[in-house]
């Protein structure tokens, strides 16, 4: 008993960079929050991941602050972080207990391991990093994205046809590597190889998870009698600040929060190659990782029914002021049986980001990136192969 209390008063800190914040980063969260304590998590800064990655995050460091916040699993967080954790740092200005990591090696801009300190102290303990997910994967998507029809007007690139060929081949053999590691390859592979560039959208791994694992992401929270139910729908692929920010205030409008994610072909049918860009399974992960998420249904209707919202007891349908296809909501009108039944609200999140921002971002600085990528899944094919 008295260990069990200890452990619930130790601090826990858990650093990184967060970029594209992703399934796998929430992972590490969830699991460092399984050895008992208060989770402290440090964002590096984009000075310190510049330096150490050789490249700026896509986000902002208030803007992966803010993602971090947003975690069931987080307690606190400390912005602007160095890549480097020292004892000092760790004891006296993080004034935590120990650090955790994955089980993958962490090695800064000097060579030296980050954790060489606390490690020798005894402060260091593992959790299993994820397989198969990694910000580098998820910025080559976006960078391959930027290929397609839909964007090949910003992608344009002084090194020409056999550079973005370069990339494309390492790229897919990083994400099928990357898949390797728990699975093995299904034979469809090689006829997706076979298909026409302008018949698919951009290449990643299926989506495999595994029901345990899946179930630990899942909140469980019981909804109250007589609750009011908000629902909310769309893709959120690549969640950003302006995803989390609409969730925060339509979870304020109610005491029980849905999300209804489109599976991929909606996704793709609703905004065109080259999206999602990231799967279903993904998408699904990270917003139940949102702490102001109760539930999500997963293949949600893009044209909801009168008897969708009755059948799951929702009270109000919340959907925000921007979207990245606005010609096609227009079109459709996805919530106008929402609109009848009385009960749409229109919501100003607070936040102007979109989707269509993080591919502007990507592809102002897109030779820069697409090398950088290179580099980073070489050494992700060379740390795990």
């Amino acid at each position: 008993m008295e260990n069990n209390a200890a452990n619930k008063e130790r601090r826990i800190y858990v650093d990184g960079v967060f970029d594209l914040i992703h399934w796998g980063h929430l992972n590490a969260l969830r699991q460092s929050s399984e050895l008992g304590g208060k989770i402290v998590v440090g964002v590096v800064s984009d000075e310190e991941t510049k330096k150490t990655k050789g490249i700026a995050p896509i986000y902002t460091a208030k803007e992966r602050a803010t993602l971090i916040r947003g975690c069931r699993w987080v307690d606190d967080v400390i912005e602007d972080t160095p890549y480097d954790v020292s004892l000092d740092f760790l004891t006296n200005v993080a004034m935590c207990d120990i650090v955790a990591h994955g089980d993958d090696i962490a090695i800064g801009s000097s060579g030296k391991d980050c954790y060489e300190e606390p490690k020798r102290a005894g402060k260091l303990v593992h959790f299993r990093r994820s397989r198969g997910c990694s910000t580098s994967t998820t910025l080559g998507r976006l960078v391959e994205a930027l290929t397609s029809d839909r964007f090949s007007h910003m992608a344009s690139d002084e090194k020409g046809k056999a550079a973005w060929e370069r990339f494309e081949h390492l790229l897919s053999v990083h994400d099928l590597e990357m898949a390797k590691e728990q699975y093995e390859d299904d034979g469809l592979h090689a006829m997706e190889a076979d298909q026409p560039r302008k018949d698919m959208f951009v290449k990643f791994p299926r989506s495999r998870m595994s029901a345990a694992l899946f179930s630990k992401f899942v909140p469980n929270t019981p909804r109250p009698p007589n609750a009011k139910v908000v629902y909310v729908d769309g893709s959120f692929d690549v969640i950003h600040v302006g995803h989390l920010k609409f969730l925060e205030k339509a979870k304020k409008m109610g005491d029980y929060l849905i999300v209804g994610l489109y599976d991929d072909q909606t996704v793709r049918t609703v905004k065109g190659n080259p999206f999602p860009v990231t799967h279903l399974m993904d998408r699904a992960l990270t917003v139940l990782a949102m702490k102001y998420t109760d539930d999500v249904i997963m293949g949600a209707p893009f044209i909801p029914s009168k008897n969708y919202f009755e059948t799951l007891g929702v009270s109000i349908v919340v959907v925000g002021d921007r979207s990245d296809d606005p010609l096609m909501t227009r079109v459709f009108e996805p919530h106008s049986v929402a609109k009848q039944m009385g009960i749409l609200h229109k919501i100003d999140s607070g936040s102007t980001m979109t989707s269509m921002d993080i591919i502007e971002r990507v592809s102002s600085r897109l030779s820069h990136i697409k090398d950088n990528i290179v580099k980073r899944c070489e050494k992700e094919n060379n740390l795990y192969h």
